[in-house]
């Protein structure tokens, strides 16, 4: 009896689901042992992913230099084209231009763009020698360009605002001028103006006005007399005598 009791329990352990499971498992393992490596989805190897990555860099490559050889070209007849311009004498250029505009309208539009070029190159900047506005009776103020610009500083020749020591110290002083510029900058937050001269101009405005006037708030403005405007652009000019002019704001 107790050999077949052992021979029951023994047979009920063999056919249990955790030996089943356990059987199971190792033949799924065994399974996998047999696949390919290196073989990427769709049957493709990672060698193949590479040639083509390398294709394609050598077609850049040679689009590149076929770019490269266009822009040469290009610049070959560019500079083949201004050679030839230059042999032409003047005359023919202007009737050239001529006959391009009346092919082509929308040319006019370059000619007039690069006549007011021309114009605004050649600034306002009257010089002493020119004369005496019939305004003027300090003898030394110049003609302005607008009608509320036109004032003078009311003294005789040998009083002129513009010549006295203390403009000089106040509104054409250099290291004033710094120091008025980076205070400015400060309260402000403002950046450097990239142009020394016209950060100098626009700080020797606001000398002046300080000096006269004393404080008056943002957007009041006075008119600064002709023969201080040109005592400061003659120590700060222009480089194409472009100056903004007076901007009027609640005073003026």
């Amino acid at each position: 009896m107790e050999t077949e009791e052992n021979f029951n329990a023994s047979s009920q352990r063999s056919s249990s689901p955790e030996s089943s499971s356990s059987s199971d498992f190792r033949r799924i393992r065994g399974r996998g042992r047999g696949r390919r490596r290196g073989r990427r989805p769709g049957g493709v190897r990672g060698r193949g992913v590479r040639g083509v990555r390398g294709v394609g860099a050598r077609r850049r490559i040679k689009q590149e230099a076929a770019a490269e050889r266009v822009a040469a070209a290009r610049e070959q007849i560019d500079i083949q084209l201004r050679a030839t311009i230059a042999t032409l004498e003047e005359q023919t250029l202007r009737n050239l231009v001529g006959r391009i505009c009346e092919r082509d309208p929308t040319f006019v539009f370059d000619v007039l763009n690069e006549a007011s070029q021309n114009e605004r190159r050649q600034g306002y900047h009257p010089q002493p020698s020119d004369g005496v506005p019939s305004w003027c009776t300090c003898n030394h103020c110049r003609e302005m360009p607008s009608e509320i610009e036109k004032l003078c500083c009311g003294q005789t020749p040998t009083n002129c605002f513009s010549i006295v020591p203390d403009f000089q110290r106040v509104v054409l002083d250099d290291l004033v001028l710094l120091v008025a510029r980076r205070y400015r900058e400060d309260i402000i937050a403002a950046a450097p103006d990239a142009d020394l001269n016209r950060g100098n101009r626009h700080a020797a405005y606001r000398q002046f006005i300080l000096w006269h006037h004393g404080h008056l708030g943002a957007r009041n403005r006075w008119v600064i007399p002709s023969c201080c405007v040109w005592r400061i652009r003659d120590k700060f000019p222009d480089t194409f005598g472009q100056y903004r002019g007076f901007i009027g704001g609640r005073l003026g």
